[in-house]
């Protein structure tokens, strides 16, 4: 189960996303992963318009592992289906890492975003 200040986090990348803020999206992820251009460019190849989910589409986040890393944090790896105008809930997917480095204080990489791998 995923605090509610890494549900907020979530939140927060996917309204970024939505808004094709992908340099703020970039600086909020410090660019681990994915560089703005690599976000925007992903998008872009989906063919698709995203839009806002619903509230309730935060309310049963996929937790697909959880990981214990250096100094007692923890990593949860979330895989967050992707709203477009056309399809609704869509078989895109953001796949995010979000590691609780204090109690309370979450930082966010993004994975990727596609769709998922066949298999």
């Amino acid at each position: 189960m995923l605090a509610e200040e890494g549900v907020n986090a979530v939140r927060v990348v996917v309204g970024l996303l939505v808004r094709g803020d992908y340099e703020e999206l970039e600086t909020l992820t410090e660019g681990r992963r994915l560089s703005a251009s690599q976000m925007a460019d992903a998008v872009t190849a989906s063919g698709r318009e995203l839009i806002s989910p619903p509230d309730d589409a935060f309310a049963d986040l996929e937790v697909s592992g959880v990981e214990q890393v250096s100094g007692g944090e923890r990593a949860f790896r979330v895989a967050f289906p992707l709203w477009t105008a056309g399809e609704g809930r869509s078989a895109l997917v953001l796949r995010l890492t979000l590691t609780e480095v204090m109690d309370g204080v979450w930082t966010v990489e993004v994975d990727g975003i596609g769709e998922p791998a066949a298999g």
